[in-house]
């Protein structure tokens, strides 16, 4: 069973058409048979055992008939029944001739006669012959007909109905897979869509009754997903307002201290209070909608310089100029924070290298720290995940710089890839997308816009 899964085609559009042309076809097999041993098979037995009927009193009648009659009487039945007789042997061609006809033929003599005959095959003036032996006391007369006497023409049709039967059962089977795939098939992107916090256009709540009632369920799925996202916003932004209110008396209160007071206290209390205001700008952030902005084109060299002229241990090589559509803004703030990151977790120098061939450039960032284990290079892009767990944010961060990264990343179209460098470290790469992916995708509203 198991070896039979795996030969089946991996969509369900594939499977679907699979079953139906299955179906389909033994249909139309069963109807070939069942028309030829119902049908056709009858009619060509009382067609044989007519024309073994005539062939046989022909013969007989001529053997009776005076000799100057007799050829009055071949004319007559040439031009009646398209029969002829003669009284030596043809000579035969059987050239490896199919015609089932001939068998029941055959039958039908042997049947009426009692005994076996002998039925051979010529060629005269570009036409197939039969010719069958016909003993009449010691003479043996041969009556032939001609092929096209019969008019039917086996092969080809066979040959004709199973095409045609081929291509409507593919034809209406495609139509039928497709017909039930496409809405499933709109799920799906939607609903990658929405796992990549995206906000997908409503689905169209038609066709069958079952996939309209899913397409319905999903948009109000999706509704309810933006509503929590505006929601979450709203909230952060609350939680940061209500939040920074009190740390910004605690600073007044600290600024206005007399001068000399717990000189190790109060700088370390001052820190707290900033390092709680950056917490909580980046928490918000994240909260916020982190979607695609406006593209146009810039100059990614001079972008990527402006963002490392102020970090230390950075080594860029300027680049020639290199002009591409892009939303500027959330491209720096993936950058930084991929330098961000890298510089944290490295002593020493983070290279940075921008690849300019189309239609993908691509920006790495590629430091010499400790790496990441490869069990966790998705991981690691969740929120307040962080690989250092002692919780110090010298030393671990907030755990949110790739989570943004990500999510604008994401909204823009933008593939984010972890690797390990050789020698030791993380190499990370920005693969901006193509142009002409950036015109065709669905434009599509921002979550909680």
């Amino acid at each position: 069973m198991s070896q039979v899964a795996r030969l089946l085609p991996a969509s369900l559009f594939g499977r679907v058409l699979l079953t139906l042309v299955g179906t389909f076809g033994l249909f139309a097999i069963a109807t070939v048979f069942v028309t030829i041993y119902l049908g056709l098979v009858p009619v060509a037995k009382r067609s044989a055992a007519d024309l073994a009927g005539i062939m046989v009193l022909s013969g007989r009648t001529l053997v009776q008939l005076p000799p100057e009659l007799r050829e009055d009487y071949r004319t007559r039945l040439a031009s009646d029944y398209d029969l002829r007789l003669a009284e030596e042997r043809p000579e035969a061609d059987p050239g490896g001739y199919f015609f089932p006809y001939i068998h029941r033929l055959q039958a039908a003599l042997e049947e009426r006669l009692g005994h076996p005959v002998e039925i051979i095959s010529s060629r005269a003036n570009g036409d197939r012959w039969f010719w069958v032996a016909l003993k009449e006391g010691d003479q043996t007369i041969w009556s032939g007909f001609p092929r096209r006497r019969i008019g039917t023409r086996p092969l080809e049709g066979l040959v004709l109905i199973s095409g045609l039967a081929l291509l409507l059962t593919l034809a209406s089977a495609a139509i039928l897979a497709r017909h039930v795939t496409r809405p499933l098939q709109r799920l799906s992107v939607a609903a990658f869509e929405v796992a990549q916090g995206l906000s997908p256009n409503p689905l169209p709540e038609t066709g069958p009754a079952e996939l309209a009632n899913l397409a319905r369920q999903f948009n109000e799925t999706s509704r309810q997903v933006r509503e929590l996202l505006a929601n979450r916003t709203l909230l952060l932004a609350g939680i940061s307002h209500d939040l920074r209110t009190p740390l910004t008396r605690l600073r007044l209160a600290i600024e206005m201290l007399p001068e000399g007071t717990a000189p190790e206290l109060v700088p370390r209390m001052a820190r707290d209070i900033d390092e709680m205001n950056a917490l909580i700008s980046q928490t918000v952030d994240f909260g916020k909608t982190l979607g695609a902005g406006e593209r146009r084109v810039v100059d990614l060299g001079d972008l990527i310089s402006d963002l490392v002229a102020s970090q230390p241990r950075v080594i860029w090589q300027p680049h020639p100029i290199c002009p591409y559509p892009v939303d500027a803004l959330a491209l720096r703030r993936i950058v930084g924070n991929l330098l961000e990151n890298a510089l944290r977790y490295s002593q020493d120098e983070v290279e940075v290298h921008l690849d300019c061939r189309l239609p993908k450039p691509v920006i790495f960032v590629l430091d010499r720290g400790p790496g990441i284990p490869e069990a966790e290079r998705e991981a690691v892009f969740r929120p307040y995940y962080r690989l250092e767990h002692s919780r110090n944010r010298q030393t671990g961060g907030s755990g949110l710089g790739l989570a943004v990264a990500r999510q604008l990343a994401i909204a823009n179209q933008i593939e984010l890839h972890l690797g390990r460098r050789r020698g030791g470290g993380t190499i990370v790469s920005v693969r901006l997308p193509a142009a002409r992916e950036l015109d065709e995708r669905r434009e599509t509203p921002p979550p909680g816009g």
